[in-house]
């Protein structure tokens, strides 16, 4: 099996990112302020117990973040969980895994310009929702090509304002609160667990539509190409963010509980519930600084949301799984796949169409996301324990202990995926396997090979005899 590279190739991306740097990517990716836009949404399916829901994600995620953390180690490269199957299993699972994840990145920046438009909107309703999504993604395109290093200085000042903004929103409420209002008091166990209203099923469909919260872990891995020591540094950013994340939604969304211990009944609009919540606790003014601080994040989230897709596009166009003439490319003026950006960017675009099914279409950026953390989970199993044969008792807790948790938590958040989203998702699996059945010839030769270290020249597209065949030893060596 030939060694991964440690290094990005001599004419692709520039490695300039260091931990904060990844830090920053992945928290934008995912956006402190999320926790706000899916207030109203995760309220009224959990019964009050968003806290809950949000702790239990973040278990769940845990275990897959891992998974991420070993892999990277193994293959730190841009394709992210299509690289880290595809290599340790094999090429078809890994095509399928990333056209899958597809699904989940092409649709995340649809989600944070839907959230925009539609807030938008709400201030402003003489300007349509399409509007807005229309110039928030040409803003996102036109940063994303210019390149990471001007997108991450815009990363650390927007991330610092959406975590001044939660903390401040606590503030407020602890004083809210002592003064009489919400529940009253600090201490309210209903706020995480409440008996009368706790239902197993609603609280799993709550939870897989939060995973895509946490999403910035999975993104950072997208930049393994683009940072300094990745072996080192993007582990340690996945696991910051992924538990960072987590326990910052939790404590943000028991405190948001208390404000409001009836939301669960009495909020009008689910998909835009935190202004119903804001006014109760400082007024107009409040709404309308989260209501700037928020749109700031969603227009980073989606931003991040492109970038991270576009790398994953442009590995499998350099691994020729996509046209590679089209997605392998760089740019060499920006350093950018600029092809993959604006193709994303277009595609974005269909937010309009969900801009009444804010949870249809949350819960189809679940589907790609969840089966692809099944996959990821997998990967260590087969790499490190069947592949490297690591099977000490450490080793095992590791690499297949930890891993098969991930799978099963992932698997039963995946069963609760709403059902409409599900079927969307088999579809879009279908129409991946016609195209790879198309370019493989009828799945008779695998696709072409992935280039050799220090080979990234993507403009150059291998003759005919550079073909895969079948025979065993040459699919192994992927």
């Amino acid at each position: 099996m030939s060694t991964p590279p440690t290094t990005a190739p001599a004419r692709g991306f520039r490695r300039i990112l260091k931990l904060r740097h990844l830090v920053a990517f992945g928290l934008a990716y995912l956006a402190p302020t999320v926790v706000f836009n899916y207030y109203g949404i995760a309220t009224t399916l959990t019964g009050g117990m968003m806290a809950l829901a949000y702790i239990g994600t973040m278990v769940a995620m845990f275990f897959t973040a891992y998974s991420y953390a070993q892999m990277v180690k193994a293959y730190p490269v841009s394709g992210s969980a299509y690289t880290y199957v595809q290599r340790s299993l094999n090429p078809w699972l890994g095509f399928g895994t990333g056209w899958v994840l597809l699904l989940d990145y092409l649709l995340l920046p649809m989600i944070c310009y839907l959230l925009f438009g539609v807030y938008m909107n709400e201030y402003f309703p003489t300007v349509p929702t399409f509007i807005w999504v229309i110039a928030a993604a040409a803003f996102g395109a036109a940063i994303n090509i210019i390149g990471v290093r001007v997108s991450g200085r815009l990363n650390v000042v927007v991330i610092g304002a959406q975590i001044l903004f939660s903390v401040a929103i606590i503030v407020m409420i602890v004083a809210f609160v002592l003064r009489g209002g919400g529940a009253g008091g600090l201490v309210v166990p209903q706020a995480l667990f409440n008996p009368e209203t706790f239902n197993a099923g609603n609280m799993l469909w709550a939870a897989s539509i939060l995973s895509v919260s946490f999403l910035g872990f999975d993104a950072v891995s997208t930049l393994a190409e683009e940072a300094q020591e990745p072996g080192t540094t993007v582990p340690r950013a996945i696991m910051i963010v992924c538990i960072g994340a987590g326990i910052g939604f939790a404590v943000i969304s028991y405190f948001l509980q208390i404000a409001w211990p009836n939301a669960q009944h009495e909020i009008t609009d689910p998909d835009v519930g935190i202004f119903e919540l804001l006014p109760r606790i400082g007024g107009d003014a409040l709404s309308t600084a989260f209501f700037v601080t928020d749109q700031t994040a969603s227009i980073m989230a989606a931003m991040a949301a492109v970038a991270a897709v576009s790398r994953v596009l442009y590995s499998m166009g350099r691994d020729r799984m996509l046209p590679p003439r089209i997605f392998g490319r760089l740019s060499s003026r920006f350093g950018t796949p600029v092809n993959n950006i604006i193709l994303t960017s277009v595609l974005a675009l269909t937010a309009v169409f969900y801009s009444d099914n804010l949870i249809g279409a949350a819960s189809l950026t679940s589907f790609g996301a969840i089966t692809g953390f099944v996959m990821v989970n997998v990967s260590v199993i087969v790499h490190y324990v069947v592949r490297e044969r690591r099977r000490s008792a450490t080793d095992l807790t590791r690499y297949m202990a930890i891993p098969a948790v991930g799978i099963l938590v992932n698997g039963v958040l995946w069963i609760n995926i709403d059902t409409s989203a599900k079927l969307l998702g088999f579809i879009w699996l279908g129409i991946g396997a016609v195209y790879l059945g198309i370019v493989t010839r009828g799945f008779r030769h695998l696709p072409r090979a992935i280039p050799d270290e220090g080979d990234s020249d993507t403009t150059n597209v291998a003759s005919p005899s550079d073909q895969i065949g079948t025979d065993p030893e040459r699919i192994a060596r992927l």
